[in-house]
């Protein structure tokens, strides 16, 4: 007999390219990619966790620091929003349409998402008063 494949890595794939087409973010601004952090030339270790990557996303006068770790199988992003707002929550978004985490940004711009599932993800920052700001997709 033969093993059925997975389809998983089809599933996603698919959700990633109906994501491309949402428009429900249609009034977010979009924070570009200005640093494409890869894997750090040695892996650092900060709390147990594997600092995975860096990246760095601007628009106008805010910028996203985003530190990638991994512990096991999750994954968490922390990181600092430097910029001009009061409140702030940062909230990841799936393919999928999916919100799995949201944290509130501090006084001092840090922010932690933790418990992360691997896959494409991508950040909204809300502000009050302000369009969303949504981060390019990458992998997690």
């Amino acid at each position: 007999m033969r093993e059925k494949k997975s389809t998983a890595p089809a599933q996603e794939g698919r959700a990633a390219a109906l994501a491309a087409f949402d428009r429900s973010e249609d009034a977010a601004e979009l924070a570009e990619l200005a640093f494409p952090g890869g894997p750090p030339r040695e892996p650092t270790r900060a709390d147990d966790d594997t600092v995975l990557g860096e990246m760095r996303f601007v628009r106008g006068d805010v910028v996203l620091e985003v530190w990638l770790h991994g512990r096991g199988r999750l994954r968490s992003v922390t990181g600092l929003v430097q910029g001009d707002f009061d409140h702030a929550l940062l909230e990841t978004r799936r393919p999928d349409r999916s919100c799995d985490a949201v944290a509130s940004v501090g006084e001092d711009g840090r922010f932690a998402l933790r418990d992360l599932a691997r896959g494409p993800l991508s950040l909204a920052l809300r502000r009050s008063g302000r369009a969303p700001l949504v981060t390019e997709w990458f992998t997690l």
